[in-house]
């Protein structure tokens, strides 16, 4: 089934827009939008307007995003406090009390556009009062994480749980009952499909991590080593593909010595936690880092290497080609690799796939550095395109198909 890849052509007017997201490439998106006039209001939390405490999140908000009306700083404060005194499902706190507040000053708009798991409520509302309702899947649904996950857990003596079945359920309706749905990557938009989607529904509309562009500007150090440096960045996980890492890397290390190393970047989860106290000799773990030193690694590594075995659409492996790196990464990882030009894609839960890749790009220096150019200049280009034009020729092909 062919799925829907927009083009952006001229529009006889740009269609005004309320959104209800976090911030990661909303950000940018609304910072766009409001540029041009069209962001109407924006229900969000993790907001920085210049008087909250500025987190990272904040750090990528555009300060002109501060006139636009909906910031919520009380779920963000709720979540704060729930992960602080550790109570289950955190998210609960934030994302419930989002979704109740957003609808309760529903503006008019041509567009719905919600990301996440707590735009239901004021999708339902804005549909009702004509608007075009999207959903904005970011990351894979339930089910289809349940179908990635069950047999790795399992593997581990271990049971696949969602931190919590209300939201994940409720991030089904939302995909199911919005009029167009927005996936970042093809591994996202098989998932939709899987879990009944309708596929004239589903717009292919990828996003960057926002730190790719500082990347692209920096040069990587020369370096007079002959160690071939590896790394790994994301939450330290089961379903990171972690444990096949970690084995591969064992058999890695008995063939090449000393000649290769294994950074870890991330924080650790309770699932992979007895992984990490055993790492394989030739392999570190620094913790979680800042995001100026996971640059600095980033910059100074040769191949980055990401087995995941459930994402959306991997920032770190974004920032990993705009970085210079040669990028082996699984079609689940949902990363803009293209297979055997920018980077090699490799089959989910295979420690012998992770060797064999590691291995030839070890053996093959030129191919290395020829994947590790195409995968920045992909990325250089996917910048100039910019993520706000990308959605703007989404708005305008399901505006098209909704007459």
């Amino acid at each position: 089934m062919e799925l829907i890849r927009p083009v952006s052509r001229p529009q006889k007017s740009a269609p005004t827009v309320w959104m209800v997201s976090r911030v990661d490439q909303a950000a940018i998106l609304a910072s766009h939008l409001a540029r041009h006039n069209r962001l109407i209001r924006w229900d969000s939390f993790w907001r920085h307007d210049g008087t909250g405490p500025l987190t990272p999140a904040n750090r990528l908000t555009d300060p002109v995003l501060a006139k636009v009306s909906g910031r919520h700083l009380i779920p963000d404060l709720l979540a704060k406090v729930a992960r602080k005194i550790h109570l289950p499902a955190y998210n609960l706190y934030s994302d419930v009390p989002l979704s109740m507040l957003a609808t309760l000053h529903a503006p008019r708009a041509d567009i719905f556009h919600g990301q996440g798991n707590y735009s239901l409520p004021a999708m339902q509302r804005a549909k009702a009062r004509g608007m075009i309702t999207i959903a904005d899947i970011t990351g894979q649904l339930a089910e289809t994480r349940h179908k990635q996950l069950g047999e790795e857990y399992a593997s581990h003596n271990r049971t696949y749980r969602e931190i919590s079945g209300f939201l994940s359920r409720r991030r089904t309706r939302e995909a199911l009952f919005a009029d167009a749905v927005f996936a970042p990557s093809d591994t996202v938009a098989g998932g939709l499909l899987d879990c009944g989607v309708e596929p004239q529904k589903i717009f292919l509309v990828p996003f960057l991590s926002p730190h790719c562009h500082a990347l692209l500007t920096r040069a990587r150090p020369e370096r007079q080593e002959t160690v071939i440096r590896v790394l790994y960045v994301g939450n330290l996980s089961l379903a990171k593909g972690i444990a096949h890492l970690l084995d591969a890397w064992s058999s890695l290390r008995v063939t090449y010595r000393v000649r290769i190393k294994l950074t870890l970047v991330g924080r650790v989860q309770p699932c992979a936690r007895s992984l990490i106290e055993n790492l394989p000799d030739g392999c570190e773990w620094l913790g979680p880092l800042s995001q100026d030193k996971v640059a600095e690694l980033m910059l100074g590594s040769d191949i980055f290497v990401f087995p995941s075995l459930s994402e959306g659409s991997s920032l770190a492996v974004m920032e990993a080609m705009a970085a210079g790196c040669c990028v082996i990464n699984t079609f689940d990882a949902g990363s803009p690799v293209v297979n055997h030009i920018s980077g090699l894609i490799i089959p989910p839960r295979h420690s012998g796939a992770i060797t064999t890749a590691i291995s030839a790009v070890i053996e093959n220096p030129q191919m290395r550095k020829s994947l590790a150019q195409s995968a920045r200049d992909q990325i250089s280009e996917d910048i100039k395109t910019g993520y706000g034009n990308r959605v703007d020729a989404a708005y305008d092909a399901v505006l098209s198909r909704n007459g």
